[in-house]
């Protein structure tokens, strides 16, 4: 399997690039060297609107790593480091608040990395960090270094974005890798290692792929965590930490082929899958060489919010909502906030289908009861419960925590399913209760009320214009003490008027 070919643009582009050099040049009309490290007072300035996709102003010594500007998407701009011979972004600064690419951006160094925009500030930056200068390894490793080699304060190794490549430790310490789109992470436990959805900004994370490393000693105290590396051969490996004591490995399709020379990564994908890719020298695309979760139905939204996966020889997929109705693009928007809102909870429909399952039940809490209405009842009492699914073969009940995406097809009538559905928000009279009738009735005698009002209104000022051309009263006049006794006389305690 070979992933979608990178932006034809940035491979006629960088193609160029090496054509004209063995290692490019940010000046390559003046004949510069390739700047190949950045020392405390470098600025570079990102210009509005730049024609190409990624603006470099650091290479590794090899040449086949750049550090720049680059272009996510159509519009926003990010710090990558990219593998220049495909395009592709190993690792990306990916600020909290998005950069604009049709703005000017600027990138310093001054004992640390900071990206800042005009009228902005800054958006990104290696904190706590105090540095000389600044490199990147021919790993594909950016680092800022002390002088004298009396250190390393910071490397993106220990700081990834959804990409390990070879040599990059990954642990229990290490931030997790988080897809492009912000919706999966991978994680590191003691002896495993795992995918998590992410909901509600990160406060909900739902498991819904483990491995554990086979010689792991989840009992033994003692025993220091696990941590994983990818490994040139075409493996990652489980190793002791403090050590390279292995305790696993998960073999890529390659490993018996004895491939080598080859530039491996893994990344997690924006559909939720870990997947591993190398590539040679000559290739046009990376290869595919390994994934986690093998079938489509088994990957949590490979049907979106309230799809329901058909799998077979080619997977298809259904509305849960309404089997007839079309799934694209989606059969329901995605939830960002749970169903507890509102004090006693929010408003909700039900959905109950027979023969549904989840492909990652087994990481789900689960109850055990007789009945399926039992399960579906523990469900429904709890605002933050969005469905369940009952076996009735084992009395499984597996609660749904968290909103609801792709359910999978079983052709077994034991197991069902019981799902919430989020109602429209309604601020209308009808929203709180009332009938259309009733509603009509209040409609009308509102207007009715209005009507009064400005009629009785436009009677007045006609009475005090008279009185007024007549030598009447004036304003003064009209703010009698009367006036003042009947707003005294009116029940209510805030009134402040005194006698």
């Amino acid at each position: 399997m070979r992933e979608g070919k990178p932006d034809p643009a940035i491979a006629v582009f960088l193609a160029a690039l090496f054509v004209a050099s063995a290692v490019p040049l940010i000046n390559g009309a003046d004949g510069e060297e390739p700047v190949t490290q950045l020392s405390n007072g470098f600025t570079a300035t990102h210009l509005a609107d730049a024609p190409g996709r990624f603006e470099p102003v650091l290479y590794s010594h090899n040449g086949v790593f750049a550090f720049g500007f680059l272009r996510v998407g159509s519009a926003s701009l990010d710090l990558a480091v990219v593998h220049l011979p495909s395009s592709f972004p190993l690792w990306r600064a990916t600020p909290d608040r998005v950069a604009d690419w049709s703005r000017p951006a600027t990138l310093s160094f001054d004992s640390r990395l900071v990206l800042t925009v005009p009228r902005v500030g800054e958006l990104w930056s290696t904190l706590n960090v105090v540095g000389d200068t600044v490199a990147l390894l021919n790993s594909s490793d950016l680092v800022i270094r002390l002088f004298n080699g009396r250190g390393t304060p910071w490397r993106s190794f220990e700081n990834p974005s959804d990409t390990l490549v070879l040599g990059q430790n990954f642990t229990m310490s290490s931030p997790p890798l988080i897809s492009k789109n912000r919706r999966f992470s991978l994680r590191f436990a003691k002896t495993y290692m795992a995918l998590y959805m992410e909901f509600y900004g990160g406060s909900k994370r739902p498991m819904y792929w483990q491995y554990t490393a086979r010689e792991a000693q989840p009992e033994n105290a003692t025993q220091p965590p696990v941590y994983g590396r990818l490994d040139s051969r075409g493996f990652f490996g489980f190793y002791l930490l403090g050590g390279d004591q292995s305790v696993d490995m998960l073999a890529f399709d390659t490993f018996v082929r004895n491939l080598t020379g080859a530039f491996r990564r893994m990344t997690l994908d924006d559909d939720g899958n870990l997947r591993a890719y190398y590539w040679t020298e000559g290739s046009k695309a990376w290869t595919s060489d390994y994934k986690a979760i093998s079938g489509p139905c088994e990957l949590p939204t490979s049907c979106g919010a309230y799809g329901l996966c058909v799998p077979g020889g080619a997977p298809r997929c259904q509305c849960l909502i309404n089997s007839t109705a079309p799934i694209a693009p989606q059969c329901r928007a995605e939830e960002s906030t749970d169903l507890c809102g509102g004090g006693g909870g929010q408003l909700f429909d039900v959905v109950r289908r027979n023969r549904v399952s989840l492909a990652y039940k087994e990481q789900l809490p689960f109850e055990t009861y007789k009945t399926a209405a039992e399960c579906e009842q523990s469900c429904a009492a709890s605002c933050s419960c969005w469905g369940a699914v009952y076996n009735g073969g084992s009395g499984y009940c597996y609660l749904v925590d968290f909103p609801v995406e792709t359910v999978v097809y079983e052709a077994d009538d034991r197991k069902v399913g019981y799902f919430k559905i989020r109602k429209a928000r309604q601020h209308s009279a009808a929203g709180r209760g009332m009938s259309p009738g009733v509603t009509a009735a209040v409609v009308v005698a509102s207007l009715v009320l209005a009507s009064l009002a400005v009629a009785g209104a436009y009677v007045g000022w006609q009475r005090w214009l008279r009185q007024r051309r007549a030598g009447g009263v004036g304003m003064e006049q009209e703010l009698t003490p009367g006036h003042y006794r009947d707003l005294k006389s009116m029940d209510s305690p805030n009134n402040s008027f005194k006698t």
